[in-house]
């Protein structure tokens, strides 16, 4: 999973080195290949150039668990909010379902998440994964900084395998400082039991009003903009 990531945040770091915004960044616009090597981004045809980042928005589309809230009220799109959307597809990496599956996609949501609700981090998640999923755009790290860090996390795990295996470590792996073998050691002992967590949150149903495929959500946006605008990010 953690080799999943770095090649989509990989990817992303292309789209905003080209000098835009993807607009619509979720997991039903990954492609991977069957051997798990190659990850494409799809589905373009949102993308806006970042300089063009003030004009206000006349139509959008996306889906809303995965949507910042900036641009649930109506600001423009920016690299951050893109990177709100990374994070949301970090979360559903640990639950292994989609976020707010359990809620209608609503103006009710909207609201929500505007007013800060996010998705609960589950039991057992590591605590450095933790401080990846801010969820708050503008308080979100640097897209090079989190490419970095996934990269030095996903080093520091397979060197940890190649030395010791399954079997508990009897290797110590080389030339990493004390905070990123902690974060290895977290992510070694998640590996098995949040498979365990995921199964047992996979259990709850799916609303009937959640839904998974970008739509048009101009209209459910400002059935009840006011309150919307008003809340705080």
């Amino acid at each position: 999973k953690l080799q999943l990531l770095k090649k989509i945040i990989l990817g992303l770091k292309v789209i905003h080195e080209s000098e835009l915004t993807h607009c619509d960044f979720h997991d039903g616009n990954i492609l991977i290949s069957d051997d798990y090597n190659e990850i494409y981004i799809i589905d373009l045809g949102l993308c806006k150039p970042i300089q063009n980042s003030d004009d206000k928005i006349d139509k959008v589309y996306g889906i809303i668990p995965y949507m910042a809230p900036e641009i649930l009220r109506n600001n423009p799109y920016t690299p951050a909010s893109d990177i709100y959307s990374f994070s949301m597809m970090m979360w559903e990496f640990t639950s292994g379902i989609p976020p707010f599956n359990n809620k209608a996609h609503d103006v009710e949501l909207i609201l929500s998440i505007c007013e800060g609700d996010r998705p609960v981090i589950i039991k057992n998640t590591p605590k450095c994964y933790e401080k990846m999923l801010g969820f708050r755009p503008f308080q979100k790290t640097n897209i090079v900084i989190i490419e970095n860090t996934i990269s030095e996390w996903l080093r520091c795990v397979n060197e940890y395998y190649k030395l010791n295996g399954e079997d508990e470590p009897r290797y110590e792996v080389p030339n990493i400082d004390n905070q990123l073998k902690n974060d290895m050691y977290e992510f070694i002992k998640a590996n098995s039991v949040l498979t365990l967590e995921q199964d047992n949150i996979s259990v709850l149903q799916t609303h009937p009003q959640a839904y998974y495929t970008s739509r048009l959500l101009t209209e459910i946006l400002y059935q009840n903009n006011s309150e919307c605008l008003d809340c705080i990010i």
